[in-house]
Formats: structure tokens, C-alpha cells, sequence
């Protein structure tokens, strides 16, 4: 996938291109220069941004089930997060996890740009199999509050090109979001960076996702725009795979010319510890309770805990609405924890132990509150 910012009359149409389409416009014929094939020796980096809990994880997701022959190596921000079958992991080093299809899904760690490099160099094997584990491309989870475009820029240009952002936008949350006066523009700014808008959660929008849609037409027009399917594949999933990964660079007039952000955009972020079996419904309603009284300050908060079952269990808190899942069986045994990411000053005087001690099981709850 590359980037396919529109020059004079060229349109793009809002359709998903059948596999083996390229997303970029023709601008021009014409024999393509020694540089530009010098550069497709180069792996292509794709960048997946949006804000927080706007299923950047869940894409993920499908997106390393349905690589087929595509060899992909995934950077994330937290490996925990990435629920992925058994069966499908192959081999686990640290925080990388090598599946059974060639895919490669790592976490980010202290540096991006560094993460890349190893994931390359890596990748640059001389023994027999070299052929066999040659990366296709790399797809990047930017962080909920990171600018896409800037972390296109990461990694070793000699190796590494980019080749588009994709970015997803929560159907029932993003008109909301992008009027608040703190992070709505940095919301608009990863909208505008994208070459691709995914649209996700349409199923739980009252709307089906129109104002969603509607709003990115406007803010960002011409970009391709597809809905992230509740089941089945998506359409940005044969978008990205079914183009070839070599490509024509990023345009680097354009990506120089990124504003600079115009106001703080720090948050805040706070950990509770369970240190024991949890009752999920009990751990839902302090979520909620934590919700009303703090409002749209609680951008979002993540459970991995286990319930009183055993069972592993997420709890997570996106665009206001709490939801369940089952997690990782890999993270079975461990002690739970909960994050809460907020705006810089709202955890101030927020006891997260005596907010969730009563989600602790029956063995637990005599003990004081825990600290966070």
C-alpha cells in the first residue's frame, strides 16, 4: 500500500481495489527511474495509527490470520494485548513471537527505531533458508496519542521505506472525540496523516457508522474510507495485501510539511494490581463507576486479569463503553493488572486500590486496598 495523495484531477474511487490493485493514483507514464528501482529492494513499512481503543489491537489481529503468503513482521505496543490462538504461535523469544504462518509479532520495547533495525537485520539471514524468510512488509501499531506520520519517519531509510498509514476511527466515538478542544486536533491530524480510514465498531453505532464516515469525508477528502467488518474479512485487509509490496516512495515533500502539534498532548497513566482471581462483573461496575465520576478525562483503561474461574480475562474501557473478552491463555497464572490513561491531573486523588478492591475474590477482599 502507498500513499495516494491526489494532484490536480485525479480521483480515487471509494471502493475497495480487487487483489493485486495498487491504492496509488496514476500521475504520470513513463519508465520508472534507477532510483525507484534501487529502492524496491527496501521492505515496506506501513504505519496503523488512531486514537485510543480505536481497535488498532483487533486489526492486528485478523490482520496476522489471513497474511497467506505475505511474510509480516507486526511492532506493537504491548505483545500481551495481542491475542493470538495457540496453535497459530510457532515459537516465543521475549517479546517476540515468531507464528506458524512466517509472521512475526514483536513489541516496540525502549526504541522504535531500534526494534526496526534488529527486525531487519534479523530478517538479512544468508543460510539456506534465506529465501523462505525474506520479510514482505512491516506494519507498525503508532501509539493512540502519536502522530502516524512522524513515526513513518522511524527506521533505517537504506532498508526501510514507507509505504502508507492506515488509520482507525471508532464509529462511535470519533465526531465526539475530535471536538475536544485538548485532543481533538491531534484526532484530526491522525485522520489527515491517513492514506487509508478504517471505520470500526459500525456495528455498535446507533448511525451504522454514516456521521462517522461523513466526518472523515470532510476532514480528510479523496482518502480511501472502508469499514473494518464485525466478522468476516475486511476490506482493508485485501487493500493492504492485495497490492504489491514493492512501491513507489512516500512523497518527502510531504512528510516534511507535517505542523508541529500547537498544545501539550501529554497524559497520565495508573496501575492497579489485583494480586488474585477477580470478579469480572464487579471489576466492569467499578470501571463504570470510575467512568461517571471522572468523565471524558478517562481516555482508556485496560484490564488482563483472571476471573474467578481461572479463565483469562480482558476488561476494557474504549469511547466510554465497557466490554469483555477473553485474553491471552498465555497470560493464565499471572497477576492481573488494570491502566487507566487519562488527562494529565484527572487520577489526581484517585485511590485505584480502594476504587477496584471490591472486584477481588472472596479470598482477597479482607485485605487492605491495595496500592497502585
Amino acid at each position: 500500500m502507498a500513499r495516494h495523495r491526489h494532484r490536480g484531477n485525479d480521483v480515487v474511487g471509494a471502493g475497495v481495489p480487487a487483489p493485486g490493485m495498487s491504492l496509488t493514483t496514476k500521475t504520470g507514464s513513463g519508465p520508472v527511474s534507477s532510483e525507484v528501482g534501487q529502492m524496491a529492494a527496501r521492505i515496506p513499512m506501513v504505519v496503523l495509527g488512531g486514537w485510543l481503543g480505536a481497535g488498532k489491537t483487533t486489526m492486528i489481529n485478523r490482520l496476522l490470520r489471513v497474511a497467506g503468503d505475505e511474510r509480516i513482521a507486526v511492532v506493537v505496543n504491548d505483545i500481551g494485548e495481542v491475542n493470538l490462538d495457540a496453535e497459530l504461535i510457532a515459537a516465543r523469544d521475549g517479546d517476540t513471537v515468531e507464528l506458524t504462518n512466517g509472521c512475526v509479532c514483536c513489541s516496540i520495547g525502549d526504541s522504535l527505531a531500534m526494534t526496526l533495525r534488529d527486525l531487519v537485520l534479523r530478517d538479512q539471514i544468508t543460510d539456506d533458508s534465506a529465501a523462505k524468510r525474506r520479510l514482505d512488509r512491516l506494519v507498525v501499531e503508532a501509539s493512540g496519542v502519536a502522530e502516524p506520520d512522524r513515526v513513518a519517519a522511524y527506521g533505517d531509510r537504506r532498508r526501510i521505506r514507507p509505504d502508507g498509514i492506515v488509520v482507525a476511527v471508532d464509529a462511535t466515538d470519533v465526531v465526539a472525540r475530535a471536538a475536544d478542544p485538548v485532543y481533538g486536533p491531534l484526532v484530526v491530524r491522525q485522520v489527515r496523516a491517513a492514506d487509508l480510514i478504517v471505520v470500526t465498531k459500525v456495528d455498535l453505532a446507533p448511525d451504522g457508522g454514516a456521521g462517522a464516515r461523513a466526518w472523515c469525508a470532510e476532514v480528510a477528502p479523496g482518502v480511501l474510507l472502508v469499514d473494518a467488518a464485525p466478522a468476516g474479512p475486511d476490506g482493508w485487509i485485501r487493500s493492504l495485501l492485495g497490492s504489491p509490496p514493492t512501491r513507489l516512495p512516500i512523497d518527502a515533500a510531504e512528510a516534511a510539511a507535517v505542523p508541529a502539534p500547537a498544545m501539550d498532548l501529554r497524559v497520565e497513566t495508573a496501575v492497579w494490581h489485583a494480586h488474585g482471581p477477580v470478579d469480572v462483573d464487579r471489576l466492569v461496575t467499578a470501571l463504570e463507576r470510575l467512568r461517571g465520576r471522572l468523565g471524558p478525562s478517562l481516555l482508556r483503561a485496560k484490564a488482563v486479569v483472571a476471573a474467578l474461574d481461572g479463565t483469562p480475562t480482558a476488561v476494557h474501557l474504549a469511547a466510554g463503553m465497557v466490554s469483555v473478552e477473553s485474553a491471552p491463555m498465555e497470560t493464565a497464572g499471572q497477576s492481573g493488572s488494570l491502566v487507566c490513561i487519562a488527562a494529565p491531573g484527572a487520577l489526581n486523588g484517585v485511590d485505584l486500590g480502594s476504587t477496584f478492591q471490591a472486584a477481588l475474590g472472596p479470598a482477597f477482599e479482607s485485605q487492605e486496598p491495595l496500592s497502585c
